[in-house]
């Protein structure tokens, strides 16, 4: 299958790692990540701070076209 990747930290290590704001979340390792499912993303804040987003994983084709 393509587009399938793996995350390996703990929740403390991206929340070290990154020097995130607010409070760190459960996060387990995830062997299987597979297109639409749901990730913890880490994005830019307002003010220059680092946070932790959940977003949908996916690929949109080249050739959809939205109608």
């Amino acid at each position: 299958m393509r587009g399938r990747f793996s995350r390996w930290y703990t929740s403390r290590e991206i929340h070290d790692f990154y020097d995130l704001t607010g409070a760190a979340r459960n996060l387990q390792a995830h062997y299987n990540i597979a297109p639409t499912d749901t990730v913890n993303v880490v994005s830019p804040a307002p003010g220059g701070a680092n946070e932790l987003v959940s977003m949908r994983w996916g690929l949109i084709q080249h050739r959809w076209k939205k109608r």
